[in-house]
């Protein structure tokens, strides 16, 4: 496959960034034999905080910043850049060792596809173990590298396998993994400043391979990056690495500190501390009240020396986990590696000779990297440590596959699988995994009820025509076809979904029309069997369905002797069910006595009729009078109503000071200790409670 980038002299270019919570480095070099020689240099500080503890969680903000790095390294460097080399940062790193063994033919030299195909075998299996210990987390891991501990043949050590034969071929290795999610926020980052990833690297990985040669790794010592969010820790023994550890404190805590000692903000702070670092004597600046100060540098370190023990303490016991010891040496790497008198701490904290730790940068970097001197120290350990990464992994074989018909170029097949194919061929995390359709919660009648969205098409994956998931590892020529996930559609219940059998319909009464079936109100509105239920609705419902329920709703006491449904005679209310135009009469038929009638007809009537309880509703022909009730432990008195109808709970809405639209906690609606619907009648007597409860 042709190189992406343009190629100067002998060698390949690249390009590589550090993405940190402070600021972007780019670097930009050209492989030259053993060396990389650094074309350009460029960095720039994020104007807010975009990269929390190394973490993106402002894709915008950092790809714009990312964008004007690149921007400028491309008109120093005369061309455009296509591909990049980014570090992950460890905050929420996982490890895992594996150990694997393959058979071989012994007629046969180990070549680079057999060392890749055992390498990736021992990184699935890494995998898989990560994932059995996640107690059930719906995560998914992306391997951001590995560290090969040893290889053995036959039962006998070797650096490498390459070349030789044998019968039996063993690797164990630690993999170091990161939540999809954090590596796909890198994707989309340098998705929007127009850059294709090569390929990514864990931060710590990059700075122990900018600091610490392979044959130092014999011995037992410690890599600490000390950056603004975290302090990347790297273990190395017995001639590879063997731990990744990392401490959630760094340069930041030292700012802070120095930010509450001298009453100044972020950026001055930031200033101060660099000052201090190059070993100024006396040291000005400016407070956030305006006044012009200064001080002693050897007062600044008294002040913020508490802050600099902790972050000595948290880094020497994240050393002691990792390592079950102190290390032979410790190199500091990273701006906050600069802070005055971390090293010395760091010792007393191992309990280790103060020489034994030290900035580490200039005297091994020298022999991998020809630049400037100024980017050959601890400050540019990972940002130069991710270029040459990529340089000594150009040798290794590399591994492109197709996707869905197009080629999508990959590198470091031992840790490729077909979620980084996926995430490299364009593809976001919510079309790999798929999510539920939303859900929509809502009260009825004073519960709580929840729709549940759908749930989603889950995607299908083919490697090779054999059916595959995320982790499948991949080898060069490897032939995947995806069909993405399809989310879940959003709930959208209606209302005749809620109340199955919705109907509403009416009745006679005495002649006059009543609702009977189910009427429900939302916020003070009717609503219909078609209205759809939004999230956080609060619906009230009145249930009309047996005659004994219409007496309730409308304040009626019936004579049974005189109740006629239809003409009929209905002795038993409670179990009748209304339907459609029913044509009840409570004097058995006979029209109520008008209104007007002289006073001894309405007195001393022929038979019993109906018996009417003053001020209740629905008593044909009658105007009602005030209602008087108990509203929240106060005496109330409701008014008629103008047009003669029965008082209804909303009303008395109108005598508090309640606003349903504009919440102050849960609505408490009461009527005689039960929870009340906005239309029911209120009758004399009621103990009606309308408040918010917070």
């Amino acid at each position: 496959m042709a190189d992406a980038f343009p190629v100067r002299g002998d060698g390949r270019l690249i390009f590589a960034l550090d993405i940190g919570t402070r600021s972007v480095i780019g670097v930009a070099g050209r492989v030259e034999g053993p060396l990389l020689k650094i074309l350009k240099v460029d960095a720039q500080e994020h104007s807010e905080r975009a990269v929390v503890d190394g973490q993106i969680e402002n894709i915008e903000q950092t790809a714009r910043i990312a964008g004007q790095v690149k921007e400028r390294m491309e008109q120093g460097l005369g061309f455009p850049l296509k591909d990049v080399y980014v570090a992950a940062a460890g905050r929420v790193l996982k490890t895992r060792r594996a150990v694997v063994e393959i058979d071989l033919d012994d007629k046969q030299p180990v070549d680079q596809r057999q060392l890749s195909r055992l390498e990736s075998r021992a990184i699935q299996q890494a995998y898989e173990e990560l994932l059995s210990d996640s107690e059930g987390e719906l995560l998914s891991y992306y391997c951001v590298g590995h560290s090969v501990i040893r290889y053995t043949l036959d039962g006998y050590t070797f650096s490498t396998l390459l070349g030789h034969r044998g019968r039996k071929a063993t690797v164990e290795l630690i993999g170091t993994f990161l939540p999809g999610e954090v590596v796909e926020s890198l994707y989309a980052t340098m998705s929007k400043t127009g850059l294709s990833i090569a390929s990514v690297t864990l931060e710590p990985i990059a700075a122990i391979n900018a600091v610490i040669p392979q044959e130092l790794r014999l011995l037992n010592v410690a890599l600490v990056d000390v950056g603004a969010g975290t302090s990347d820790i790297a273990i190395a023994n017995g001639g590879s690495v063997c731990a990744y550890t990392m401490a959630t404190v760094a340069g930041d805590e030292i700012t802070e500190s120095v930010m509450r000692n001298l009453l100044v903000d972020f950026q001055v702070a930031e200033e101060i501390k660099r000052q201090a670092s190059e070993g100024r004597q006396t040291i000005s600046y400016c407070d956030i009240l305006g006044f012009e100060n200064s001080i002693p540098c050897d007062e600044l370190l008294k002040k913020i020396h508490p802050a600099v023990e902790a972050l000595a303490g948290e880094i020497s016991r994240s050393i002691l986990d990792a390592n079950g010891g102190p290390p032979m040496a410790v190199f500091m790497v990273g701006g906050g590696s600069r802070t005055p008198g971390l090293c010395k701490l760091v010792a007393e904290e191992l309990g280790v000779d103060e020489k034994k730790v030290a900035i580490g940068g200039n005297n091994y970097m020298k022999r991998m990297v020809e630049t400037e001197p100024q980017y050959v120290s601890a400050e540019y350990a990972t940002p130069i440590g991710i270029a040459i990464t990529a340089m000594t992994a150009s040798g290794k074989e590399e591994l492109s596959v197709v996707l869905n018909g197009e080629r999508v170029r990959m590198l470091g097949a031992g840790s490729s699988n077909v979620l980084e194919a996926l995430l490299r061929g364009g593809y976001q995390y919510s079309q790999i995994m798929g999510r539920s359709g939303k859900s929509v919660t809502f009260a009825l009648d004073g519960e709580r009820q929840i729709v549940r969205g759908g749930t989603p098409t889950l995607a299908v994956f083919e490697v090779n025509g054999r059916p595959a998931n995320i982790t499948t590892p991949l080898q060069p020529g490897d032939e995947i076809k995806f069909t993405p996930a399809v989310n879940g559609t959003d709930a959208a219940p209606l209302l005749r979904d809620l109340l199955g059998g919705w109907e509403s319909f009416e009745v006679l009464l005495d002649g006059e029309p009543c609702a009977a079936g189910i009427s429900a109100l939302c916020g003070g509105e009717s609503l219909t069997g078609d209205s759809l239920i939004r999230d956080s609705d609060v619906i009230e419902t009145c249930r009309i369905f047996t005659l004994a329920d219409l007496f309730e709703t409308q304040g009626v006491i019936p004579d049974l002797a005189l109740l006629t449904v239809n003409g009929a005679p209905c002795e038993h209310p409670e179990t009748y069910r209304l339907q459609p135009d029913d044509d009840i009469r409570l004097l058995g038929g006979i029209p109520p006595v008008p209104q007007a009638a002289p006073a001894v007809q309405a007195v001393a009537p022929a038979a019993p009729v109906s018996q009417y309880v003053p001020g209740m509703p629905g008593v044909p022909g009658v105007r009602h009078g005030p209602v008087r009730i108990t509203l929240n432990g106060e005496p109330c008195e409701l008014p008629p109503k103008p047009d003669g109808s029965p008082v209804q709970f909303f009303d008395v809405l109108n005598f508090v000071e309640i606003d349903p639209s504009k919440p102050q906690g849960d609505l408490v609606v009461s009527r005689n200790g039960r929870p009340a619907s906005y239309i029911e009648p209120v009758l004399t007597g009621d103990q009606i409670e309308v408040y918010w409860k917070r």
